[in-house]
């Protein structure tokens, strides 16, 4: 070994936990809440999300897409958005200030939606994650989804039933 290379020690995470390190800690957790908005783009979607909205997410927004869209002719201002509640959203006033983009698709119906949501997500620099739910196990049924969210979204994750919903939320920290 040179004289210059320093190898890992077992006393080195002994070190770690010493008083002068612990000075160094961070003595709390993250503060900061993460602002997370879940659109469901389907009704399949929208029945599964509807199931966790009641659970304790931490700054998440649940909205709802009920009507097929074109993505070249619906402006992120005019795309129909609901609330659990069945009151209207205005996309750009539920992402504004946004962490992250949840999409939950259950066909390729929506695509448009999906399109919409995840260019505005997009162009805001907003992580935009994609859940497409393939309860069925046909590939072909979610492709057009999955093809339409591939260049928006950083994660895209196809599962076989609804209850990965909540496990990727709380990944998300949503």
């Amino acid at each position: 070994m040179s004289e210059s290379s320093h190898p890992t020690l077992l006393s080195s995470c002994a070190l770690a936990a010493t008083a002068k390190e612990a000075q160094f800690r961070v003595p709390y957790p993250n503060s900061r809440v993460r602002a997370s908005r879940i659109f469901a783009l389907d009704q399949r979607a929208a029945d599964a999300m509807m199931t966790i909205t009641e659970q304790p997410w931490q700054g998440a927004h649940f909205l709802t897409v009920r009507v097929n869209v074109d993505p070249d002719k619906t402006a992120a201002s005019d795309l129909p958005l609901e609330k659990p509640d069945g009151s209207p959203a205005d996309l750009a006033e539920e992402i504004e200030g946004a962490n992250v983009v949840v999409l939950i698709s259950s066909s390729d119906n929506n695509a448009g939606a999906a399109e919409v949501i995840a260019r505005e997500a997009f162009m805001r620099n907003i992580m935009s994650a994609g859940l497409v739910l393939n309860e069925d196990g046909d590939a072909m049924k979610s492709s057009a989804v999955v093809n339409t969210l591939r260049p928006f979204t950083s994660v895209l994750v196809i599962a076989t039933d609804q209850d990965f919903i909540p496990a990727m939320l709380t990944a998300l920290r949503a």
